[in-house]
């Protein structure tokens, strides 16, 4: 008898486990395609194209994931398109204030960069 308590046990643990909430944010395929533009520098399409589509899943159901759209206006910075960068970082900002000083600094060193690039 006490077997059958202790499965009976077992398995409304398992029951209750399986009914555990999904992430709070929503992510997509943001690790994965990471990891393999990590190892393959050539994948950065890829992974572009999956932040963005996790950013728009996440703005779907207002689940957008901390550090994403800062990870997606990176992306844009290295490629100088300067604009767009500071769009994600300012989306940044929004959806999570506690990223604003940080924001701030990145974007202040931004625009001078662009300034200095742009008085040459």
């Amino acid at each position: 008898m006490r077997t059958i308590g202790r499965l009976l046990l077992i398995g409304a643990v398992l029951a209750v486990s399986a009914c555990a909430p999904a992430s709070r944010f929503e992510w997509g395929t943001y690790e994965n395609t990471l990891y393999a533009y990590s190892k393959t520098p050539e994948a950065k399409e890829a992974y572009r194209n999956s932040l963005i589509a996790a950013l728009r899943n996440g703005e779907a159901s207002n689940r957008v994931a901390p550090g994403l759209n800062a990870e997606l206006g990176y992306l844009y910075m290295e490629e100088g398109r300067t604009a767009e960068a500071i769009q994600y970082f300012e989306a940044e900002k929004r959806l999570f204030p506690e990223s604003q000083r940080f924001m701030d600094g990145v974007i202040t060193r931004l625009r001078s960069v662009e300034a200095v690039g742009t008085s040459r």
